[in-house]
């Protein structure tokens, strides 16, 4: 059994696919590992794919086309190491009936703990209180925070992370959770507690609103000029989605108001022009695109491979399976 691993020897790639999972897939398979610190050459990559039956993708890792599915007539498996696999892997392989598989599972965790993460820091205002406090102040007397508890949460987009989302918040004690989803019936949202509503619906009645759907055409300019005013006033907006999600322009021009508070970690460019109004407005909490940048939740994604590879070794459904319907809704990257 031959295993092309396609991810360039990086510090990225070393976070992901330390010693003890290299060994993993060592005794599994033959690795073909790509040892280069560069994305192989089309080239290159037609003429190691000739002979794998399983493939590795990650970041960095080149496209498998058409040509690449075509030249690879052995290739059953298809693992890759981070959530999307739309940019990665061609709707070829699909109509082959290769399985592909991809470690949202992993990282769904560890961006679920993000997104509570930023809702924590926007309700406890903690921008705000940091910046007083660094300029030697303190409360000026018997001021309160949001918090979590008793307020109504709105989840736009229900996939992995969301669900993931859910049993993080439930102890939280939030009066109710929203969702707008297409992927979302009346039967799944009863089955998770939760209550399904338009997208207006949610932004008028939501304390909290955070966007954790995939970027595709459908949610691109999600929030825009016309609903972001429906937002409510002292409300908290966190996107731990994708930065196209939100027209930032009509974004900076509603929270200049002052009216609701932001916390973001995801940007249209990355990096964030530094001239940007986001970074200088007070009510504006910005990160740099940290959502799954923990040490454990790096290491993680690798081990969840791992086990997607034993699982179809032993002839069961890996658990993290992309069907070809799934991956035509993912994010474009």
């Amino acid at each position: 059994m031959r295993l092309l691993f396609l991810p360039p020897d990086t510090p990225q790639t070393a976070r992901i696919f330390t010693p003890a999972v290299m060994q993993a897939l060592a005794s599994l398979a033959e690795v073909d590992r790509n040892s280069l610190s560069r994305q192989l050459t089309a080239a290159e990559l037609l003429q190691r794919a000739a002979a794998a039956d399983i493939c590795v993708t990650g970041s960095g890792s080149p496209r498998i086309g058409e040509e690449v599915v075509a030249a690879a007539p052995r290739l059953r498996l298809i693992l890759h190491a981070v959530a999307t696999v739309k940019p990665y892997v061609s709707q070829t392989a699909w109509e082959r009936g290769i399985v592909v598989s991809s470690g949202s599972s992993a990282i769904a965790r560890v961006t679920a703990e993000a997104a509570l993460a930023l809702m924590m820091i926007g309700n406890w205002e903690a921008k705000r209180w940091s910046t007083v406090m660094a300029e030697g102040g303190w409360k000026t007397g018997d001021e309160m925070l949001p918090g979590l508890r008793g307020r109504v949460i709105g989840l736009v987009g229900f996939g992995a992370i969301a669900q993931a989302l859910l049993p993080m918040l439930r102890p939280l004690a939030p009066a109710r959770i929203l969702v707008h989803s297409a992927h979302l019936d009346a039967s799944g949202a009863a089955a998770a507690g939760v209550e399904r509503v338009p997208l207006e619906e949610l932004l008028s009645r939501s304390d909290i609103v955070s966007l954790q759907t995939g970027l595709t055409e459908k949610t691109r300019g999600l929030l825009n000029a016309a609903n972001l005013p429906l937002i409510r006033d002292g409300a908290l907006l966190v996107n731990i989605g994708r930065g196209e999600l939100i027209d930032e322009q009509a974004l900076a021009a509603e929270l200049a108001t002052g009216r609701f508070r932001a916390v973001l970690d995801v940007y249209a460019k990355e990096p964030l022009d530094p001239g940007s109004p986001l970074r200088r407005l007070a009510n504006v909490t910005c990160f740099p695109h940290l959502g799954g940048a923990t040490e454990n939740g790096r290491e993680a994604l690798g081990s969840d491979l791992v086990e997607n590879l034993r699982e179809f070794l032993g002839g069961k459904t890996p658990h993290g399976l992309v069907t070809r319907e799934r991956a035509l809704a993912q994010s474009e990257y």
